[in-house]
């Protein structure tokens, strides 16, 4: 017997207050990222979309003098707290590059995922 389709739950629409656009913006533009220490309300993962979701639209419609490559990503640190982090690619050039500054930024400790092994 075929499952019948639930229905979707509704997606709660995140408000992003304009002075949080502008603060992020600026931070996008120098040092290069934005972290839950600069916008405790980063540390909300729906938050932090709309957040990045916002900025981008900001630099598409609302900043003609900036373009900035703007991406969003969340990394996963040492004892199992995961943290966001919004970062101008133009500036902070890999995802590497953003975890080690995210860590910096939050005093974390990165996962070591490299195994040793032994060939035969």
């Amino acid at each position: 017997m075929a499952d019948t389709p639930k229905e979707k739950a509704a997606t709660p629409t995140v408000d992003i207050p304009a002075e949080d656009v502008e603060k992020a913006a600026k931070l996008i533009l120098d040092p290069g990222y934005v972290t839950k220490k600069d916008l405790p309300k980063m540390a909300d993962l729906a938050w932090a979309t709309a957040l990045s979701d916002a900025v981008t639209k900001h630099f598409l419609n609302d900043d003609d003098d900036h373009d900035p490559y703007v991406y969003f990503e969340q990394f996963d640190f040492d004892g199992g707290d995961i943290d966001s982090v919004i970062f101008n690619m133009d500036i902070v050039k890999t995802r590497d590059a953003a975890l080690h500054d995210l860590a910096d930024a939050l005093g974390e400790k990165i996962v070591n995922n490299e195994v040793q092994q032994t060939t035969y």
